[in-house]
């Protein structure tokens, strides 16, 4: 009967209950787009890295020398199918003005063959090569074009220029890998290094166990046998550098989507049930018990749960489609998580129905004739309540201590963090009618000289301190999740790029063992992709450690190139000290003496790589011995750009003891990563926002409903129209300003402590400090939006009110 009852209701009034399932399904929708878009580009990244196991069920890994023998070896193991011993290296390749670094495999055999072929056909002389379809598109080649390989490592053609002229035999279908393009050269070329062994079995499981054991004896201290997915894992974790980044990512944002859903459902039911206040009130007239009525709106919780859950799952997987879309991610499939979409469900079911018991339980208790009134008594709006005063002493006091070991504990920060901000949230908005009243008197103080209107308004507004909190609640949970996640993303992106600067501050060095060319320099100097060059001085010396044995570092004088790249002050050096690498301090003493500057204090810095020393310019000059330039800092125009990399190194190629460093690589996959989150949240702010501007709609609504009289007394003495909308504009106004207010100071102290503690849990030798950083226009943009988002919720019920006559609201009851 409750539930047949349950679902008439919805059926019969689905505008009530829109709200509410908006709640359920950004919530859902939350975790269904990060659980989904993660496992994706988790998987992408796994299929593109090791994309040449895809066809091999085991891999033998630590190949050196003796690949001929080791195949054989392998070949006569009771299981195995087939081998292959995997030829790989690299390679610059050019044509015209473009250049691109490129993987280049050896043909495989056709059945370990992990690509296809589009057009033309596999090399089959040393002259040849296959490139994948993107590859050559950016290369700008086509089938019979010749294109321009680097030899590297010193080799030099026959006329010496360390460069080849290869043509393009054929066209395959790679997708497009993670850095660079994809190429194959012909089997027989004596060209690259075997990177792995590749073997074909239907028992992987009892194989590897066979292998090891043939291999054993004499290969077993440096190959290792694994199957083709544990390697593929294993690659995946040694990628996001043994974080397990993802998870931790799903973790955090998961939890704080849940939390805030559950607070959002909370809310906004108890506006409904304020709609439903006289349907309630008629219940139990009619004989329905208190335990009747709040079973019913239970069954109600329950079916918009589970339908605003599934829709959130649909939801989750059109944002997630279209992120790994624009990442290309999908051409490897979109992942479907089974097991953590069904706790998706789950969860969000289950925190309907919990957030639905306190507002039903409280909507039961009321008396026949209490609910049968359009609104509380003056009495009961003004009374708050002493247990809510409580609760919300015991959740601020909660948070806060449950905050304490969040900063201490570094395996379960984030968890306790999650736990502390979710009570202290739970405060914050609980507390809402005792300061939102207040908030919105000083706000409509600075305005009230502007007319009668807005004095009206402002009375209005704090008539019942409930449905006004209630109201500025809505705008607090939308505007505060997202300004948490936006100056989260944001803070986590400018400490990982600051931690990159710091650790390699150097876009790309280049040293050599001998005194640089000036040709090359200037060269360097006129690349497109290069906006400055500094060159590092250096002296070779050598100090004693604690154990008196002698110790050689390459000194160099960094204190000009530094200034003139505008880099990070970590990496400075002052007078009377010498700048060591930080695994250094542990064997030198405090200070060492320099020939010719005399007693130095060491200072370790991760900024700074093994058998290498900065100091000053002055202590430079100071030390004894030939200085010499063999070392230049580049500073790239867009450290991310692949082409701009490739063009430098380009210059750099075929150059005999040239070492090349730097950070545009790592920076590039770091923007990668925050990119695809940032599209992940700005996908998410639209629905935010229609919570708020639902949530905000409702409450006016109610404000009409409960003001019919008023409004008609109003429009009988003589105020216009307009008047009236304006009115109900600027309580709306209002209400948007301080919800907005409360919102960003939260959000923004909430973001800092997840940011915080999510960044403490890396190991001690990957520690990242925090900076704070807030985008300005995302965050400028959402305040214009929610503002915008409360005066438009304000023009339905302001027409309503507006086009009602005096008799037909007089009359209402």
């Amino acid at each position: 009967m409750m539930i047949r009852d349950a679902v008439n209701e919805i059926r019969l009034h689905p505008g009530r209950f829109v709200a509410t399932l908006l709640a359920v399904a950004i919530s859902v929708g939350f975790m269904a787009a990060i659980v989904v878009g993660v496992r994706t580009e988790e998987n992408a990244v796994g299929q593109k890295g090791t994309l040449w196991l895809s066809k091999a069920d085991v891999v033998v890994s630590g190949v050196e020398g003796e690949a001929a023998e080791i195949t054989e070896r392998i070949a006569t193991v009771d299981g195995v199918d087939d081998v292959l011993a995997l030829k790989t290296t690299q390679a610059p390749l050019s044509k015209g003005d473009r250049s691109e670094f490129y993987a280049l495999y050896a043909v495989p055999a056709e059945n370990f063959r992990w690509s296809g072929l589009l057009e033309g056909s596999w090399p089959s002389a040393p002259d040849e090569i296959a490139l994948s379809k993107q590859s050559a598109e950016k290369l700008g080649a086509r089938v019979g074009d010749v294109v321009t390989a680097g030899l590297g490592g010193g080799e030099a053609d026959e006329e010496g220029t360390g460069e080849a002229e290869i043509k393009v035999v054929g066209l395959t279908d790679d997708p497009a890998p993670l850095f660079g393009g994809v190429g194959y050269f012909a089997p027989q070329m004596e060209a690259g290094q075997t990177a792995a062994m590749l073997v074909r079995t239907g028992t992987p499981d009892a194989t590897i166990p066979r292998i090891t054991a043939e291999l054993g004896q004499d290969f077993g201290a440096d190959l290792e046998v694994t199957t083709a997915e544990a390697f593929r894992a294993s690659y995946l974790k040694e990628l996001t550098g043994g974080f397990e980044i993802f998870r931790n990512m799903l973790l955090g944002f998961a939890g704080i989507s849940l939390i805030v859903g559950m607070i959002i459902i909370a809310n906004t039911f108890t506006i409904l049930l304020t709609q439903r206040r006289r349907q309630i009130g008629l219940l139990r007239a009619v004989g329905a018990s208190s335990g009747q009525v709040a079973g019913r709106l239970v069954i109600e919780a329950f079916l918009l749960g589970l339908v605003g859950s599934l829709l959130g799952v649909g939801i989750g997987y059109l944002v997630a489609l279209g992120v790994s879309l624009y990442t290309g991610s999908l051409a490897w499939g979109l992942a479907f998580p089974a097991g953590e979409l069904l706790l998706a469900v789950l969860a969000g079911v289950l925190a309907t129905v919990v957030s639905v018991i306190g507002p039903s339980l409280r909507a039961t208790r009321i008396s026949p004739l209490e609910a049968l009134q359009v609104v509380p008594t003056a009495a009961q709006s003004k009374r708050l309540g002493i247990v809510r005063g409580v609760f919300c002493v015991l959740f601020a006091l909660g948070g806060g201590a449950l905050l304490l070991p969040a900063f201490q504990d570094q395996k379960a920060g984030l968890l306790w963090a999650i736990a502390g901000c979710g009570l202290l949230s739970l405060a914050v908005l609980l507390a809402a009618p005792f300061y939102v009243s207040f908030l919105i008197r000083v706000v409509g103080g600075l305005f009230s000289a502007t007319g009668p209107t807005v004095r009206l308004a402002v009375a209005n507004s704090v008539r019942n301190p409930r449905r006004a909190s209630a109201t500025a609640v809505a705008l607090m949970l939308a505007v505060g999740l997202v300004v948490t996640l936006q100056v989260g993303v944001s803070t986590m992106r400018s400490s990982a790029v600051q931690a990159i600067n710091e650790r390699y501050p150097v876009d790309i060095l280049v040293r050599a063992e001998k005194p640089l060319e000036p040709a090359l320099i200037n060269e360097l100097r006129a690349a497109g992709a290069v906006s400055a060059v500094a060159e590092v001085s250096s002296r070779t010396i050598a100090v004693t450690d604690r154990q008196g044995e002698p110790f050689e570092f390459i000194v160099r004088n960094v204190n000009p190139a530094r200034e003139q790249l505008g880099l990070s002050d970590k990496l400075a050096a002052s007078d009377g000290t010498i700048v060591v690498g930080r695994w250094a301090t542990d064997f030198l003493p405090e200070t060492v003496e320099v020939p010719g500057a005399g007693s130095l204090k060491v200072v370790g810095s991760d900024s700074v790589e093994s058998s290498e020393a900065a100091v000053s310019s002055a202590t430079f000059e100071q030390i004894t011995g030939t200085a010499e330039m063999r070392e230049v800092w580049l500073k790239l125009v867009d450290r991310t750009s692949m082409s701009g990399l490739n063009e430098v190194m380009k210059i750099l190629e075929g150059r005999e003891g040239l070492q090349t460093g730097g950070s545009a690589v790592l920076a590039g996959v770091m923007e990668q990563v925050i990119n695809v989150v940032l599209i992940v949240l700005t996908g998410l702010l639209g629905v935010a926002v229609v919570i708020a501007l639902v949530g905000v709609g409702n409450t006016l609504g109610l404000s009409v409903l409960e003001r019919q009289r008023e409004s008609a007394l109003l429009r009988a003495l003589g105020m216009q129209r307009s008047s009236l909308r304006k009115m109900l504009l600027v309580e709306a106004l209002l209400l948007g300003a301080v919800g907005v207010g409360v919102g960003i100071l939260a959000g923004v102290f909430f973001s800092w402590v997840g940011v915080t503690t999510s960044l403490n849990m890396f190991p001690e030798d990957q520690k990242i400090d925090a900076v704070f950083s807030v985008d300005l226009l995302y965050t400028g943009g959402l305040i214009l939006v929610c503002i915008l988002a409360a005066a438009l919720a304000s023009v339905l019920p302001g027409r309503r009110a507006a086009n009602a006559t005096p008799t037909e609201a007089l009359a209402a009851d």
